[in-house]
């Protein structure tokens, strides 16, 4: 009897151990997923922020090889602006040695229309008519050199009082037969007893010449009506504005920010310097130089200029 009471006590305890010690087994087994979850979430972390820092590298990489393409970029386009302004340097010198070679023709011109005014001076009314625009051309011509020289020496501009619509008509007969062949209809529209302004004439005429002059070159293979209108009127009570508006092909959006930059040029032959300088003479008389494009097609060029003090 003790013997069968013996073995379902031993049986009970070899279980009981049995299960003590696969609960251990089981509890290791939890702590090694646990463990193993805890570190493959660390590593997947890790590798996030590895992942992270290589992505942020190779944008910054990117970065910095589109930012030396940009300066390769700007480089050569001062290394080209540089090469232009030498050879703008050269032209200058070239202009200023032209300048003194043509104003000896010019005197003689002067003198033999002069002379030649003398013999008919009671007769043949049409030829010293003729001869009286050959006076006033060759006198405006040697008057322009006479600035240019000046300009390249950087002299001080003659600022006096002047008739801005009397400097309009006086621009609008120098560029009437160039109209005339590029078909150009050239209207005016300015704005009776304005009030004198304070400028030097031969740079303000040059700055209404160059403007006129890129409203011709924007009606070029216009198909419409080719017209410039030129406006001159009463801003405020000390202002003057003068516009010149065609009907051409307008301005492209992204040409708008550099149009007044030096050496900025869309026509094949140009300089890049009329705009420029346009807005440097106007600033320096005090008043500003911009452009709109219109509403319809076209352009408009506008600049403003104070009044005259004394005549305000």
């Amino acid at each position: 009897m003790r013997e069968k009471t013996k073995r379902p006590v031993l049986r009970n305890k070899i279980r009981n151990g049995e299960r003590v010690r696969l609960k251990g087994v089981v509890a290791g087994l939890r702590k090694s997923r646990n463990d193993l979850k805890d570190k493959i979430r660390q590593q997947t972390d890790e590798l996030k922020v590895k992942n992270g820092q290589l992505r942020n590298g190779a944008e910054k990489q990117m970065q910095s090889e589109a930012q030396i393409q940009i300066s390769m970029k700007e480089i050569a386009e001062q290394r080209e602006e540089l090469l232009h302004v030498t050879r703008v340097g050269k032209l200058a010198e070239f202009v200023s040695s032209l300048a003194h070679e043509i104003s000896q023709p010019l005197t003689a011109i002067l003198s033999y229309a002069q002379a030649a005014q003398r013999m008919l001076a009671e007769r043949e009314p049409k030829f010293r008519e003729i001869l009286q625009f050959i006076i006033n051309d060759d006198q405006r011509a040697a008057e322009v050199i006479q600035r240019l020289r000046l300009l390249l020496k950087k002299s001080v501009p003659e600022m006096k009082p002047l008739d801005i619509n009397v400097l309009i008509n006086e621009t609008i007969v120098l560029i009437a037969t160039d109209a005339t062949v590029r078909n150009v209809v050239l209207k005016i529209e300015l704005e009776n007893n304005l009030p004198l302004v304070r400028g030097d004439r031969i740079q303000l005429q040059q700055v209404l010449l160059n403007l006129i002059s890129n409203s011709f070159d924007a009606l070029e293979g216009s198909k419409g009506e080719r017209e410039i209108l030129i406006r001159a009127s009463r801003k405020d009570t000390g202002t003057i504005i003068v516009e010149i508006k065609d009907s051409g092909c307008g301005i492209p959006a992204h040409n708008m920010p550099k149009l007044f930059t030096h050496f900025f040029t869309s026509k094949p032959d140009g300089l890049g310097m009329g705009l420029s300088i346009s807005r440097s003479i106007v600033k320096a008389h005090g008043g500003r130089l911009d452009v709109d494009n219109n509403s319809d097609r076209g352009a408009t060029f506008y600049f403003t200029i104070p009044v005259d003090k004394k005549d305000a």
